[in-house]
């Protein structure tokens, strides 16, 4: 995707960066809860990446499958961490604080539950961000697994501490935010 089109998800685009909900929160429960280091999946073209940085006191590490989004974030921010590797490999990552997944569930729902079942078994008293979109009374994909937020907060095997819904009359989409510890 990212070798046919420069921007595929928009990442770039303010609205979609600044002014989206579900981003903001986990930023703040970034802060909130003391969180010092992430390791972001599906970083793309790292403009999320650069905020959770931005915030100062917070390692973070974008991973992505894609070697040219890899590759054009860190042109974009040469002074960040990225690497190419699938969320399957979580196993890597268990020194991190935090594991973030940035609108990567849908794409891995073949393989969430082993995924759920090495991040139980390496990250115990580690936190479990995700940032997950929901399409408002038309949800295609991934029907048999969750269609809301609720669903999925039933769904993940973690302990949740806070979640978040967001969306205008105008949208048809709800963006979420969750955070869990993993135990």
């Amino acid at each position: 995707m990212y070798q046919n089109f420069d921007d595929p998800w928009h990442q770039s685009e303010e609205q979609n960066n600044q002014y989206s909900y579900s981003r903001l929160i986990s930023l703040l429960n970034i802060k909130r809860f003391g969180i010092n280091s992430v390791v972001e999946f599906g970083c793309g073209l790292g403009y999320y990446t650069k905020m959770i940085s931005d915030i100062g006191s917070v390692s973070v590490r974008g991973i992505d499958i894609s070697e040219t989004a890899i590759s054009k974030a860190k042109t974009n921010f040469p002074h960040l961490d990225f690497a190419v590797d699938q969320v399957q490999n979580i196993d890597n990552y268990k020194d991190y604080d935090a594991v973030l997944f940035a609108e990567i569930v849908w794409y891995i729902l073949d393989d969430i539950n082993l995924i759920f079942e090495k991040m139980s078994k390496n990250m115990k008293g580690k936190y479990f961000l995700n940032n997950l979109v929901f399409y408002k009374g038309h949800q295609q994909y991934g029907r048999e697994y969750f269609t809301s937020l609720k669903e999925f907060i039933d769904f993940v095997p973690f302990t949740l501490i806070g979640h978040s819904e967001a969306t205008t009359v105008d949208s048809d989409t709800v963006e979420t935010s969750s955070i869990f510890l993993i135990e």
